[in-house]
């Protein structure tokens, strides 16, 4: 009888472990499934300065323990955004990701082009050559310096003009590189690339275009270094010390 007795109290301990057990479990996969929480993830490629479409971007049910600070849980509020940097399938977006149109101001929209344009720039087309664009490595999204070479003289003194260059803008946003424009054949082919200048940086750029000539620096992105440097002319090589002070 004792061995009977302790054999139905283990089985009463067993069913009363087993209910607990699955009641916990039932319980918990419940919470799990009640903390959901949508999430809207990269469907499709996203190019750097690009306005976002609906059609590239999925949302997805995600706990709500894991939820991105910044993250959007709804298409709509993303949609019409540009994008900050390349985004591929399957990455979260945040607001941090992401320049997003200030609908409140009462503005109508533009055009795709003009909504990738930051605040206080303006875009500016300047031609570009295999040399003068860094072999066309150049791709929207980059950050490049614009060097303008241009003959100056000094109408005061009727004076030889002087070949001078300079940084004319720097940390510039590429906004995007055109397409290949038919010429001449006898001549290099030439590219457009769109810029995001401020409205002095555009002066300074358009008349080294007009009057001379234009080269562009392409910056590391982790590099944000804003140089003084003084114009350089052709007297700089003729220093003695140029190898220390050019460096």
């Amino acid at each position: 009888m004792p061995r009977k007795g302790f054999f139905v109290l283990a089985l009463i301990c067993g069913l009363i472990a087993a209910g607990s057990v699955y009641f916990f479990l039932n319980g918990a996969t419940k919470n799990v499934t009640s903390t959901l929480k949508p999430l809207v993830i990269v469907k499709e490629n996203i190019p750097a300065r690009t306005v976002v479409s609906t059609a590239q971007l999925e949302v997805k049910d995600v706990p709500t323990q894991g939820y991105p600070q910044g993250g959007f849980s709804t298409i709509q509020s993303v949609v019409g955004s540009v994008s900050l940097l390349n985004l591929l399938p399957g990455d979260i977006l945040v607001n941090t990701m992401l320049e997003r149109q200030n609908s409140s101001s009462g503005v109508s929209g533009g055009s795709t082009t003009a909504l990738t344009i930051p605040n206080g720039k303006r875009a500016v087309a300047i031609p570009i050559g295999l040399v003068s664009g860094v072999g066309y490595a150049i791709k929207p999204g980059d950050h490049v310096d614009v060097l303008v070479t241009m003959d100056i003289k000094n109408s005061a003194t009727d004076s030889q003009a002087v070949t001078v260059t300079s940084l004319a803008a720097q940390d510039v946003l590429v906004l995007s590189v055109g397409e290949t424009i038919p010429g001449d054949k006898t001549k290099a082919e030439t590219k457009s690339h769109t810029l995001a200048l401020s409205v002095p940086q555009a002066m300074a750029v358009t008349l080294g275009s007009e009057k001379g000539s234009l080269r562009l620096l392409l910056r590391n992105p982790s590099n944000t270094e804003i140089r003084l440097d003084t114009p350089i002319t052709a007297k700089e090589f003729l220093d003695p010390n140029y190898h220390e002070r050019f460096k």
